[in-house]
């Protein structure tokens, strides 16, 4: 018995220490262009749709991680934030591009 508990907790404990896959953001980077705020995942430009459907995750709890490059349009990224925050995503995590990669 005493051997069955020490399995258990060892189980426990390396189930703990692996990273589960909503902790690990999404990261998205905001751009502007010709006047058109883009979001792109992947290198993939986000179709509306496409974006409803990660901003569901997201809202469920999957961190994201908006990344911002120097030359972004605070407009663009203000409205960004907002339609996130209109699909109920409230863990947004605004990165520099330098620490991106951090």
């Amino acid at each position: 018995m005493p051997g069955a508990i020490l399995l258990a907790f060892i189980v426990a404990a390396a189930q703990a220490s692996v990273p589960q896959a909503d902790d690990i953001p999404d990261d998205i980077i905001v751009q502007a262009v010709r006047q058109k705020c883009q979001v792109r995942i992947a290198d993939r430009i986000l179709s509306d749709p496409e974006f409803n459907a990660h901003a569901k995750e997201w809202a469920e709890g999957k961190p994201v991680r908006v990344i911002a490059p120097a030359n972004t349009d605070y407009k663009c990224l203000a409205k960004i934030a907002f339609r996130l925050n209109d699909k109920g995503v409230r863990r947004i995590y605004f990165v520099d591009p330098a620490d991106a990669a951090k």
